[in-house]
């Protein structure tokens, strides 16, 4: 079997742009990544169809790149071949769209957190004792005379939306959010160099987007078009999806649920249950990951369920969850896991300290970002951040602290992502989670206010913009010193994206009523944050069982150890260190079943034909998530002709 290093050293080649400007390609770009997060807040909330915003690339991403490639390209090559867009053009368009891609699944949950608490507390519920006043007003969005009630009641006729009371708690978060956007993004072109260059990640979503992308200078479409196996691979899930929605209509018609609905097997009281799901676009990205890491996360999942059976069984992690502390372990390998991430790239973070703060020759001129720019944008992020927090109501010392882990967590986990390339995947560890292991009683109200409120940009574990910014700074690294302009268009997108989503979210609200979304839950669970900040304020100082917490993340970290040493020591080593720090959270069990298959599947082609037959196959995988992609804008479209308000979202992973 060719080793993995000879698999992941073919890639496409993307020639520097021959023009002398890149702006149509950054416009154009700009314009469609603002237009989708104007829409998407409609998308979720009212129309209630296929979620474009889940998973580590959501369909918001493939969706637009693919009809650009597809339908437009194609059509601007009959009708004016000299306009027609260049594989590097659809390769900034897919980045600067990457990077902006998530806002609303966050901002939405945001909203409705600092929205909410002056609109539904009351003397039941305490937050007026035990919460707010432990939260800067500043934050939260004022009722005068009642105009809150508008945005959760609608708007009533005649009446303009009070933007006053939402302008102030706005710029306060929007800027935090701005901070941590462009921090995530300085960070990952600073950590580019070494992760692309030096340990050779693959990155397979970047991958598959510059496969795609591919100029054909002879025809329309692109040449992988012209493959058998991409078109079988396309129609499958074209196949599945148009007969899983003669359903809509026929009630009593037999359809194919395989890869669009799933379900759980249980498989006894003492552990959680199976999920038995088919995820197409999991499939098609994770034959391009590392065999040895798909083999480590599906094995490791069955030795972690094995690991709750035994020690619930026996009552070991009695008093810990369902997942009987694995979840701590998790956490404390990955510490482990970011630390060691750091330590592999001492050199290079040395280097670039050296040319921040003292003369040195290093190369950046391809960087998205000068080194200098990049690293002090990041420093200056940091010190806002930190300032934000403080006065937010944290301590300053547990703000630097929170801030520290908040980007150690998010480089580690955006290193998890580039090298697995799973559609479905959750941090095992944020930022705030770092207060959840202080001493019993050593932390003031106000802290545990705060560790509760900023769990509102969580973004479902995604670690908003790091991943993306990761794998943007790893795409635009082949355009020399065009990448440059770029840069400064990821974070200007990022910030517009910001006032957009944000704009269309509340403008929605007064229209229809927040109380009526009920589409992805985040505002159904606004609510959430603010009682479980009463209950830790009320509980102040009684930690249950936090020295059998503190027991299995030292384990988790000892293990996390041994597995590196054994990754880096030994060639016949089977087990990468990545499979034990994501398997027991939901994103990744929800995959577990498509990254097993991917898996068998590439393990008998490398087996069987070798290097050649793996790269005459990956048409097939390319067809899995094109076809898929379009299938689901299909639903979409059904949803909004047939069933506006109440349509189907055949895409839920995370």
């Amino acid at each position: 079997m060719p080793s993995q290093n000879a698999i992941q050293s073919h890639q496409p080649t993307i020639h520097a742009p021959t023009q002398p400007s890149v702006w149509r390609s950054i416009l154009l770009a700009i314009a469609i990544t603002l237009a989708l997060n104007a829409v998407i807040p409609y998308i979720q909330h009212t129309l209630h169809t296929v979620s474009i915003v889940e998973g580590m690339i959501p369909m918001g991403v493939l969706m637009p790149f693919f009809v650009l490639v597809f339908i437009v390209n194609p059509i601007l090559r009959l009708a004016a071949p000299q306009h027609h867009l260049r594989t590097w053009e659809l390769v900034i368009i897919a980045s600067i769209l990457y990077v902006s891609s998530h806002t609303d699944e966050f901002l939405s949950r945001a909203i409705s957190v600092f929205a909410v608490s002056n609109y539904m507390a009351t003397p039941e519920n305490l937050w007026q004792e035990y919460a707010l006043p432990h939260i800067a007003p500043h934050l939260l969005v004022s009722n005068p005379n009642g105009q809150l009630d508008y945005f959760y009641e609608g708007l009533p006729s005649h009446t303009k939306i009070p933007w006053h009371i939402w302008v102030g708690p706005l710029f306060s978060w929007l800027s935090f959010f701005v901070a941590i956007g462009t921090g995530c993004i300085t960070l990952a072109i600073l950590m580019r160099k070494q992760w692309v260059d030096q340990e050779r990640i693959p990155f397979p979503f970047a991958k598959v987007i510059e496969s795609l992308a591919e100029d054909n200078e002879s025809g329309i479409f692109p040449s992988y078009t012209k493959n058998r196996l991409f078109w079988i691979g396309a129609l499958i899930p074209i196949f599945v999806v148009f007969w899983f929605m003669i359903g809509y209509f026929r009630p009593d018609f037999p359809v194919i649920t395989l890869g669009i609905t799933g379900h759980k097997i249980g498989l006894g009281r003492f552990v959680p249950a199976f999920n038995v799901n088919f995820y197409f676009p999991v499939v098609g990205f994770a034959y391009f990951t590392d065999l040895q890491v798909l083999f480590s996360i599906w094995f490791f999942y069955v030795l972690t369920w094995l690991q709750i059976w035994s020690t619930v069984r026996f009552g070991i992690a009695e008093g810990l969850g369902t997942y009987a502390g694995t979840r701590q372990q998790a956490i404390g390998g990955f510490v482990v896991f970011c630390l060691w991430a750091l330590w592999i790239a001492r050199a290079h973070i040395k280097t670039i300290f050296q040319h921040l703060f003292a003369k040195s020759n290093i190369s950046d001129q391809h960087e998205p970002l000068s080194y200098k720019t990049a690293g002090y944008t990041f420093i200056a992020c940091c010190l806002y951040m930190i300032f934000w927090l403080t006065q937010a109501g944290l301590f300053w010392p547990l703000s630097i602290l929170v801030v520290v882990f908040w980007f150690l967590f998010y480089l580690g986990f955006a290193k998890i992502v580039a090298m697995t390339g799973l559609v479905f995947m959750e941090s095992p560890g944020l930022g705030q989670y770092i207060l959840d292991y202080a001493p019993p009683g050593s932390l003031a109200d106000g802290d545990l206010a705060m560790r509760h409120l900023v769990d509102s940009t969580y973004q479902n574990g995604k670690c908003f913009a790091i991943s993306d910014a990761a794998h943007a700074a790893r795409l635009l690294e082949p355009l020399g010193k065009h990448a440059r302009q770029v840069g400064y268009a990821l974070i200007i997108t990022l910030a517009l994206t910001l006032i957009v989503s944000a704009t269309s979210t509340i403008s929605l609200g007064h229209q229809g009523g927040a109380s009526n979304f009920g589409s992805s839950g985040s505002f159904e669970n606004g609510p959430g944050y603010f009682n479980r900040m009463v209950s830790s304020v009320r509980n102040m100082g009684h930690v249950s069982h936090y020295g059998l917490k503190i027991t299995y993340v030292l384990w988790g970290a000892l293990v996390m150890v041994i597995l590196t040493i054994g990754q880096y020591r030994f060639t016949w080593w089977p087990f990468h260190p990545i499979g034990f720090t994501v398997v027991t959270f939901n994103s990744v069990q929800r995959s577990i079943l498509s990254v097993f298959v991917a898996w068998t599947l590439k393990a008998i082609i490398l087996k069987v034909g070798g290097i050649t037959l793996y790269r005459k196959s990956q048409p097939f995988f390319m067809g899995l998530i094109v076809g898929y992609t379009f299938a689901l804008i299909v639903a979409i479209g059904v949803d909004i002709l047939y069933f506006p308000g109440n349509g189907h979202n055949l895409y839920r992973g995370d």
